[in-house]
């Protein structure tokens, strides 16, 4: 316990002292009332308050109640940030930076935060994070493990979980992360995949809710046969989990697909707008509404992309759209050059963010501003010295202090 006393900072034992002398004393002047403090508490890092809950038993208990974790959730949801994770030399590490820092010039750079290390000997895909919680997935191809399982992962406080293994012959299993914000729970969707040359399609829709005691696939009915495209092809939005799609067989028709967290339902939205929407297409939180982003280019995008098509979805029910075809200004090529990479969403001042595929020196991100059509980039440190990597960047990650079930 003094070893752990020992990394708390200075101004956090200011923080400490400040609730503790008054309880030593028995003298009640000038006390902090504790939902003051809570309050404080829930704007410092997830790093400080990990090291608070070793102070003392009472700090220990009330740093793990749900009513300051949902309030650091919901004050991190106010202030999000980029969430950078790959896998190296046995583990798969988390570092972040605040989207607040996203100001490029010509000679920006920002160093991240390591979050936490995950121990894992084989290299790991991760579907899109969801209320700062990440699932992995394709366990099976990528460990070439027939007993391989799907892991729940908090990359906040590096706590994980395995998860029941799906019953299923089929070699590979897809899957995503939903959060219903109503009920305050997580959701696991799988799909066994059946892919036969020139037949690809989904079976044996499963459901599984997390924090409730014992976790148990549940079967759930799928009326229309298809199969997602690529990876990261999804986003949750107040608690609907969208993702892009194509009809299996004959049926080739492109889709997008709306699982409802709450009622565990699929719809599917069908619209000859959306034929010309196929991977590598991404799904963007566009202001609360849903935006699609297509790029002018098949497989990745350099410095020879021209630009993109943004469709919004006003009214998901009535078909409503808008369309937008975008091009880059003649400063995109100088700047992407050869670099590969990929679009991970709109920060909250509405530009578009592009990260590389793969880790390298130095290695940047790229901002894109519709309004102004001007291009931007930052250089990322701190990563350490990691070359070649398979790197996911994601947009709009929120700290989270909720331990895993």
């Amino acid at each position: 316990m003094k070893k752990r006393k020992q990394c708390v900072s200075k101004e956090e034992t200011c923080i400490i002292s400040s609730t503790t002398s008054t309880k030593e004393t028995g003298d009640n002047y000038g006390q902090i009332p504790m939902d003051i403090i809570l309050k404080i508490l829930s704007r410092v890092p997830a790093k400080s308050i990990a090291r608070f809950r070793c102070v003392s038993k009472d700090w220990g208990v009330t740093l793990c109640r749900p009513y300051f974790t949902d309030l650091f959730l919901k004050m991190s949801s106010l202030s999000p940030c980029l969430l950078f994770t790959f896998h190296a030399e046995g583990k798969w590490s988390f570092f972040s930076l605040p989207e607040s820092m996203l100001i490029s010039d010509q000679k920006s750079s920002r160093v991240v935060d390591s979050l936490s290390h995950v121990p894992i000997d084989y290299p790991i895909r991760v579907c899109v994070p969801v209320c700062g919680m990440l699932c992995t997935k394709d366990e099976w191809d990528l460990s070439g493990k027939k007993d391989a399982r799907m892991m729940i992962c908090n990359p906040s406080t590096g706590g994980f979980k395995l998860l029941p293994k799906v019953k299923t012959r089929r070699r590979r299993v897809l899957t995503y992360l939903g959060y219903d914000p109503v009920e305050k729970v997580y959701k696991v969707l799988c799909m066994t995949s059946c892919e036969r040359p020139y037949s690809q399609k989904t079976e044996q829709h499963q459901v599984l809710t997390l924090g409730t005691g014992k976790m148990n696939w549940r079967m759930i009915e799928c009326s229309v046969s298809h199969y997602p495209q690529s990876q990261h092809s999804e986003i949750c939005i107040d608690g609907v989990l969208y993702y892009l799609a194509v009809g299996s067989g004959c049926w080739k028709t492109s889709m997008i697909v709306c699982f409802d967290i709450r009622s565990e339902k699929l719809k599917f939205i069908v619209d000859e707008a959306f034929k010309d929407i196929k991977s590598p297409s991404t799904l963007i939180n566009c202001k609360g509404k849903l935006g699609i982003i297509h790029p002018n280019a098949s497989g990745f995008m350099d410095g020879k992309s021209s630009g993109f098509a943004l469709w919004v979805i006003d009214d998901i029910e009535k078909h409503t759209w808008c369309k937008n075809i975008i091009m880059f200004p003649s400063l995109w090529w100088s700047l992407v050059a050869g670099t590969r990479v990929r679009i991970i969403g709109t920060t909250g001042n509405g530009e578009i963010l592009f990260s590389p595929c793969v880790v390298s020196i130095p290695f940047y991100i790229f901002c894109y501003n519709m309004e102004t059509n001007s291009i931007g980039r930052i250089e990322i440190k701190g990563f350490g010295p990691v070359m070649d990597q398979k790197i996911y960047t994601f947009l709009n990650h929120m700290e989270n202090l909720k331990l895993i079930p």
